[in-house]
């Protein structure tokens, strides 16, 4: 039996296909441009001079999509000017006629405050009464403690001058009573303390109640003078001063009322009250009626002892006023 191809099946022959035989090509094929996993390389069919290919390795640029590369700049130095003008400043100020012009201007300058400091404030008057020293300090208060055996109470001059109190022990002074006056703040807060009585407002409320009393004191004398007629050689700083020598013996009245109470207090009030008023009868006297002087009448006279009185006299009571409330 002869097999014969012709004898296959009859017909028109049919193509197979393999499904994989489009898409692998064969190297000598080109390549079908509609071929979606077609890879084209970037820099192919563009030319490099229209800016869309970006080099490797390089950073994006910072505006659009020309790549310009950034110049560096040094950093500005905005305070040249300033620096330039302190150090101009600094020279001129170093040169010497500037320096001299400076110094007498302020030198003008002080003198004309201290001229209208001094209009209201006597500055030089107040260096009289503070020319002290210890043994002045110590002794001026024994003579307030014991005034009794003192003979001699005139003040002594030096061409028309009072001599200071330094060295004169019967000048008064404002460096005792200025230093009674803070003593007795702190005394008093002292006191108020032992007592649970102490607020930080009391210290405050006790030195402007003191100030308040001491000015109207002052003012009282100054008035009583000028009603009287009476003419002396007392200065407001000298009734300030002999005024002030109370708080000598306010402290003193506080500090014994520490351990002995109100019985100590008293005591040593009424004491130094005793004391304190021969000093001021003894002092003012040689101030507001000096010896032979024949212009001075009788009645004058009368006058002038009443007001010598009056200040001695109301020295005790304003001492209690001070102090009583406090123990």
């Amino acid at each position: 039996m002869n097999y014969s191809h012709s004898s296959a099946r009859r017909g028109k022959p049919k193509r197979l296909l393999d499904p994989s035989a489009g898409i692998s090509a064969s190297p000598s094929m080109p390549q079908s441009p509609y071929m979606y996993n077609q890879q084209v390389p970037l820099n192919n069919s563009i030319p490099p001079e229209y800016g869309f290919n970006v080099p490797e390795q390089q950073s994006p640029p910072a505006y659009g999509f020309n790549s310009v590369p950034m110049q560096s700049y040094p950093p500005s130095n905005n305070h040249g000017g300033e620096y330039s003008s302190q150090q101009f400043t600094t020279q001129f100020l170093s040169q010497p006629i500037v320096t001299d012009m400076a110094v007498q201007y302020g030198n003008a300058l002080v003198g004309t405050g201290k001229q209208q400091f001094e209009k209201y404030v006597p500055v030089t008057a107040l260096k009289y009464y503070f020319a002290v020293d210890t043994d002045y300090v110590f002794a001026k208060l024994a003579l307030l403690f014991f005034p009794f055996t003192h003979k001699d109470w005139s003040v002594k001059y030096e061409q028309d001058v009072p001599l200071q109190p330094r060295y004169e022990r019967n000048a008064p002074d404002m460096y005792i009573p200025t230093m009674a006056f803070l003593t007795y703040v702190v005394l008093a807060g002292l006191v108020l303390g032992t007592q649970e009585r102490f607020t930080p407002e009391q210290l405050g409320i006790l030195a402007s109640s003191a100030l308040a009393w001491g000015v109207i004191e002052l003012l009282v004398h100054i008035v009583t003078l000028y009603v009287t007629n009476i003419d002396t050689s007392l200065s407001t700083l000298d009734l300030l001063a002999y005024c002030g020598y109370k708080y000598v013996g306010v402290n003193a009245a506080l500090f014994f009322s520490l351990p002995f109470g109100r019985f100590g207090y008293y005591i040593v009030l009424l004491y130094y009250s005793g004391s304190l008023a021969f000093v001021l009868l003894r002092s003012l006297k040689l101030r507001v009626i000096p010896q032979n002087h024949s212009s001075y009448t009788a009645s004058g006279n009368k006058r002038r002892l009443y007001f010598i009185l009056f200040v001695a006299g109301i020295q005790p009571a304003l001492m209690w006023w001070l102090s009583y409330h406090l123990v």
